[in-house]
């Protein structure tokens, strides 16, 4: 018998190591039933209908609840036979919707914000902030300044 050369024998070596890792191999799981397992999880960790409704509340803009503000007050007005005296207290919560959502336009400069703070998408091209306004008179007059002071 011949004895094996050492390209041989290192081969013969990793087959035996690829076969000892057979035995011990466990398969993955199927696809099926992963997509299984992540459906319950899913099922688990959604959110109720409450947590649903919330979140889209937060995401209305201020300006869609000084509108549902001011439907409020005027379904009451109109409404207020049938609703008796329930009516008053749905005038009083329209006219505080609409109010607190109109002072927070004006804090916040009516810059399209939702009701939670998020603010408007920039728009960029290439890593920069695309503005198709004019500057207006303030910042031009203070960039003036700032233009003389320079000198």
């Amino acid at each position: 018998m011949t004895k094996p050369e050492h390209g041989q024998d290192r081969i013969q070596r990793e087959i035996e190591e690829l076969l000892d890792k057979l035995d011990t191999f466990v398969p993955e799981e199927r696809l099926a039933s992963k997509i299984r397992n992540r459906n319950k999880r899913k099922e688990l960790t959604a959110p109720g209908p409450v947590q649903r409704s919330l979140s889209r509340l937060a995401r209305m803009s201020l300006g869609q609840l000084i509108i549902a503000g001011i439907a409020l007050l005027l379904i009451a007005f109109f409404f207020r036979g049938p609703l008796g005296s329930i009516a008053s207290w749905l005038m009083i919560a329209g006219l505080a919707v609409a109010g607190v959502a109109f002072v927070l336009s004006l804090i916040t400069g009516g810059t399209g914000r939702t009701v939670t703070g998020g603010g408007t998408v920039e728009k960029r091209w290439r890593g920069q902030v695309i503005e198709y306004s004019e500057p207006s008179a303030a910042n031009r007059i203070r960039d003036w300044f700032r233009s003389r002071r320079r000198r």
